[in-house]
């Protein structure tokens, strides 16, 4: 082999010629270029045999006209054209060979090994392959280590792909697995979904990316995948309203040709609830739906249907025979205590429960069966079924016969009634706002204990011209407005349509019972980072309003 120190030394009109040198092994060529560019004959035969081609080969190329590219493509371009192909080469693959031999002769990133191991599951779903065909495959076992960088025999002995992708998002971190989501198809990104949920992982970027790809696709959610999805949602507290939107209306479109699945319908109306989503469309189709399968609805399903419509303070048209329906439900019939005090309570706040609904929740035998639910003893009746019994009881002594049952009062002893920091701050801006209306302290009183299982913000009087009159006065003075004031935050209203939540409708009713005008500041109308003069003119609007109702 040559050794070259420096570099050729070429001479114009010179002989070329070999001089050796003390170092041993190194050889200089001096060279001039004659017309052709190149060696002659007689100098390439002085060279040893096989460093003739070589040394030819690299004076050839100066023959080569200057203005042609001779540049080696970079290795960014190199790369690109490598993941393209193989892109095609998956897209194009019709059977399990034609698509792991693409893992057999290439570099497989592993964007590529989740698209593989994807198309695999899509198949193995559809019933186009067995999972027999390929799992113990050394191919396919590559790409699951790729993908997990694990010992693959447990993740992979069953492809439910619910299983090996959350094993894939465990292992790698939010952000690249949010970018391999796109390669996945409609059904595998809410298994993932789904996934996420079991390990009640919320990974804001991965949900993003979720949503957004979901909202992408074209295919219709079905009633299922739009059930799984919603109870995700909901787990994961990630109530984003533009994917909602999209399942609702794919519910609406699915609807109608269900006729055997309950279950699903149900799931949905609960997490609707639980997500304060009022949607009126897919809320009217839904109860349209279980009233006309009443049938095959369980009396869950039906009391289901009911709170959720309590809770966004929502009573779609022409569904009578639904709340027919939940009427004749007995307490038996609910299979928990708390769920037939869920469904009282919630007929209350639409103002539809009967007595004996409502009595029956106040009897000392119901009240031990809520007892029982926890370990016996009166603690555990959890806060918020003591605040709905003390609402019930509260109703029940304005509008009942003083004969009826009525609640204990020790379960009314120590519940607390403490707004959240959010709400706090909220409430403190429209208090703030009051100075500038009613300045004595005489006139206005905070964080009042309604005694009915809620607190509301304030309370003060008012004339017929709205002067404020100072509340020992008010108290026997007929002739005055006495005000209840309810700050209403985000967390008070309705998703999709701001509006206040049945509790918060039915606190109105009840402190109306107790001859109060009720003045409701929803977040939605009232911004605490308004001017002074602004907010001050919003109020007195509204008050007018309701002393001149």
């Amino acid at each position: 082999m040559l050794k070259f120190s420096g570099s050729f030394i070429l001479r114009l009109s010179t002989r070329a010629s070999v001089r050796n040198y003390s170092s041993p092994g190194t050889v200089v060529f001096k060279k001039s270029l004659d017309g052709a560019g190149g060696l002659s004959d007689k100098q390439t035969q002085s060279l040893p045999e096989d460093n003739r081609g070589l040394v030819a080969a690299a004076f050839a190329s100066l023959n080569k006209p200057e203005t042609e590219d001779t540049r080696k493509p970079s290795p960014k371009s190199v790369k690109q054209s490598k993941t393209q192909q193989l892109d095609t080469q998956i897209i194009k693959a019709t059977d399990v060979e034609s698509l792991l031999v693409v893992a057999e002769n290439s570099v497989i990133s592993r964007r590529h090994a989740l698209k593989m191991v994807s198309v695999l599951s899509e198949w193995s779903s559809n019933n186009k392959v067995k999972l027999g065909d390929f799992e113990k495959d050394p191919r396919f076992l590559k790409l699951c280590r790729i993908l997990a960088r694990t010992p693959t025999s447990h993740a992979m002995s069953s492809l439910t792909m619910a299983e090996d992708l959350s094993t894939v998002l465990g292992i790698t971190g939010d952000d690249e697995a949010a970018r391999l989501i796109g390669n996945l198809s409609l059904s595998q990104m809410i298994k993932v979904m789904k996934a996420l949920q079991q390990k009640g992982r919320r990974s804001t970027p991965l949900l993003r990316a979720l949503s957004n790809n979901i909202i992408k696709h074209t295919e219709v959610i079905d009633l299922k995948k739009s059930a799984d999805l919603l109870f995700s949602m909901v787990s994961l507290n990630f109530p984003d309203p533009v994917l909602l939107d999209r399942i609702c209306n794919d519910i609406i479109e699915s609807l109608p040709s269900n006729e055997d699945r309950p279950a699903a319908v149900n799931s949905i109306v609960i997490s609707l609830g639980l997500l304060k989503y009022r949607h009126e469309a897919a809320l009217s189709a839904l109860c349209t739906w279980i009233q006309t399968h009443r049938s095959i609805c369980s009396a869950q399903c039906v009391a289901a249907a009911v709170v959720t419509l309590a809770t966004v303070d929502f009573v779609p048209p022409q569904t009578e025979q639904l709340f027919q329906a939940a009427l004749s439900i007995n307490e038996e019939e609910m299979t928990r205590a708390s769920s037939w005090l869920d469904l009282v309570f919630s007929l209350l706040t639409l103002n539809r429960a009967r007595q004996q609904h409502l009595t029956s929740t106040l009897r000392p035998e119901f009240i031990d069966k809520l007892l029982c639910a926890g370990v016996g003893i009166l603690s555990e009746i959890p806060i918020p079924s003591r605040r709905k019994l003390m609402t019930i009881d509260a109703y029940v002594g304005h509008t009942v016969p003083a004969h009826t049952p009525r609640l204990p009062e020790d379960i009314s002893v120590g519940v607390p009634l403490v707004p959240t920091k959010e709400k706090a701050l909220y409430v403190q801006s429209i208090m703030d706002t009051f100075k500038s209306l009613v300045s004595a302290e005489s006139f206005l009183k905070k964080d009042c204990n309604s005694g009915m299982g809620f607190l509301y913000d304030a309370e003060f009087a008012v004339d017929a011209k709205c002067h404020p009159v100072p509340l020992e006065k008010a108290a026997n003075d007929k002739s005055v407005f006495r005000i209840a004031v309810l700050g209403l935050d985000y967390h008070d209203m309705t998703r999709r349509v701001a509006v206040p939540l049945g509790v918060h409708q039915l606190y109105s009713r009840m402190l109306e019972l107790k001859g109060f005008k009720v003045l409701q500041i929803p977040y939605s109308e009232y911004n605490p980072k308004d001017k002074l003069v602004a907010r001050v003119q919003y109020i007195e609007k509204k008050l007018k309003a309701i002393v001149k109702a």
